[in-house]
């Protein structure tokens, strides 16, 4: 998946959808343990399990790592 959109304004309405598609992306494509996946929210480091809405929270509202490349 394209990752161009991670530097975007997180206030526009395109890194919304953006973050939604790749959740969607991720359920589809990554096995959850107990309904969550890893977060890759700057502050969780992709080293914390949670639920999908709570993962899209913290991306919609802090952002997504900048080194992020793999959904693990």
């Amino acid at each position: 998946m394209d990752r161009i959109w991670i530097d975007d304004s997180r206030m526009s309405d395109v890194y919304e959808n953006d973050v939604n598609c790749f959740l969607q992306f991720a359920q589809r494509n990554v096995e959850a343990v107990n309904g969550r996946y890893f977060c890759p929210f700057v502050n969780c480091l992709n080293g914390r399990r949670l639920e999908i809405k709570l993962i899209q929270e913290h991306v919609l509202c802090d952002g997504l790592l900048k080194s992020y490349i793999k959904w693990i």
